[in-house]
């Protein structure tokens, strides 16, 4: 503890000052990553030719139909973030990809305004408007400066969108206690997330439990429109689909464990210790304001202490989430998987803060050391990774090495395979094989890969293009034994393009 009131405010006022440094520099390197994104014609990550695909199957009416031999494709996701991505691009009249990514960096900065609102919401009136208010930014800014949220931002992916609409869930049910609309109105939006990925379900599952307590009226009325809703989008779906939107978001969608991502996820909060710090001693004084008179006397205390509800969602939907990171390991996966836990965490940031903004405001308070050290020394430090700006030579030698690429895909007879699928789109063919879910379908007996492979055998498509080769993990997961001794054997020739393989047939 620093036990000068004059002190103790100085050191406060310098360590906020730190934090607001480092939180700008987190946004202009955002600022900077975020353009060359957003402009990249080609694939930032793999999933983003994939979705495209599949958002232009959705439009045209043909998503979510029965598994066939040939196109082997799948839709793993729901269809919200393909609608919304169609709608942009069209109203809009974008390019497929920039329209999906420019809807991951609106969907992220909402997140982030919307766990700064959250943040203000769990610390209660308590606290004056000040106190909130600098928290709630400090949250804010904590999740999205993340290199996670950085990555994940500029994708044609699923996540933001659904996590937005997760958080702005628990804040409307935060805020439902004596306003029933509010508890529709996060019935609903848990609902669009569940319809944007499948897997937020800690959020929901976590306000319905808090409110059951609190306002039973309200968890009722809540759960009542998230199933009433989620039920005619379901029927909707099925009849569209020939009742096979829940085998692909469901049946389809299987994984095997891959135990080397447990070193990816070692690594990611390896480098995010100083925001998991700042998380676990904002968890611990959440806690504590929930603890005292037990379970039994919460409820009564919920009623008339501001902010407790929000507190009480924060912490069970964290309980929850961490219960759900070992799916981490399966093959599909990658960090995106902790994107919502580091939003929760964002949130109990913000709240341990508290004490130390106080002081700045030479208010009673008594922040820790190891408080002013984390953000003071470990904040700064741990924003030296990623650089500040982005390889733009490495971006533009990889367009150059790319273009050509594409125009042999365009002049290709027969389809191209390609890990990159954007590749494929740019060159005017449609996917006819995603390699990362044929193998998993393949080896859980689902998809017939002996007659994918005698496909292969016969020279039915152009040329393969790959990332990495046999005895790489990423190869190894995305095509199989079978497949890619066929591969071997008809498409023998190699030619490396930058970070990519391509297979081609013998002359």
């Amino acid at each position: 503890m620093i036990d000068n009131d004059r002190h103790r405010t100085l050191v406060a006022r310098v360590t906020l000052a730190v934090a607001g440094l480092v939180f700008i520099y987190g946004l202009i390197r955002l600022g900077l990553h975020a353009p060359l994104a957003l402009n990249y014609p080609y694939d930032l990550d793999y999933g983003e030719g994939v979705v495209w695909e599949q958002m232009r199957l959705i439009i045209s009416g043909s998503g979510y139909q029965a598994l066939r031999p040939m196109p082997a494709f799948v839709f793993e996701y729901p269809p919200l973030y393909h609608l919304v991505t169609a709608a942009t691009a069209g109203a809009f009249g974008l390019d497929p990809l920039l329209a999906g990514r420019l809807v991951s960096l609106v969907m992220a900065l909402a997140a982030a305004v919307l766990i700064g609102v959250l943040t203000s919401a769990a610390i209660g009136k308590t606290q004056d408007r000040t106190i909130r208010a600098i928290a709630g930014l400090i949250a804010g800014l904590a999740f999205v400066t993340l290199p996670v949220v950085l990555n994940w931002s500029t994708l044609m992916r699923v996540d933001m969108l659904a996590y937005a609409m997760s958080i702005a869930g628990m804040l409307a049910a935060a805020r439902s206690a004596n306003r029933p609309s509010l508890a529709m109105l996060a019935g609903l939006l848990f609902t669009l997330a569940l319809y944007t990925r499948q897997t937020c379900l800690p959020a929901p599952a976590a306000a319905f439990l808090v409110l059951l307590i609190t306002r039973p009226r309200a968890a009722w009325l809540m759960l009542a429109t998230s199933l009433i809703t989620g039920l005619a989008a379901l029927a909707a779906l099925s009849i569209a689909s020939d009742g096979q939107f829940l085998v692909h978001i469901l049946a389809y969608n299987i994984n095997r464990v891959i135990w080397d991502h447990a070193g990816m996820l070692m690594l990611v909060l390896s480098a995010n210790i100083v925001t998991l710090a700042l998380g676990v001693i904002g968890a611990v004084m959440a806690w504590r304001r929930l603890a005292p008179g037990g379970w039994r006397g919460l409820r009564g205390r919920m009623e008339h202490e501001d902010g407790l509800t929000a507190t009480a969602i924060v912490l069970l939907a964290l309980g929850l989430k961490t219960l759900m990171l070992p799916a981490i390991l399966k093959s599909g996966a990658s960090d995106n998987y902790l994107i919502d836990w580091f939003a929760l965490i964002a949130v109990l940031c913000g709240m341990a803060c508290v004490p130390l903004i106080r002081a700045a405001l030479r208010q009673p308070a008594c922040p820790s050391l190891a408080l002013v050290l984390l953000i003071g020394v470990g904040l700064p430090v741990q924003m030296i990774d990623p650089p500040l700006r982005p390889d733009s030579g490495k971006i533009a030698q990889d367009r150059a090495a790319l273009a050509p690429v594409v125009e042999r895909i365009r002049a290709s007879p027969r389809p191209v395979v390609s890990d990159e699928m954007v590749l494929i789109l740019r060159g005017g063919q449609h996917v006819v094989w995603e390699p990362a879910i044929i193998a998993e379908l393949g080896s859980a007996g689902i998809y017939d890969e002996a007659a994918l492979a005698a496909r292969v055998r016969r020279g039915e498509f152009g040329f393969f293009v790959t990332r990495g080769q046999r005895g790489s993990l990423l190869f190894d997961q995305r095509f199989n034994p079978i497949v890619a001794d066929a591969m071997d054997a008809a498409y023998p020739r190699r030619e490396q393009v930058g970070d990519l393989t391509l297979h081609l047939p013998a002359r």
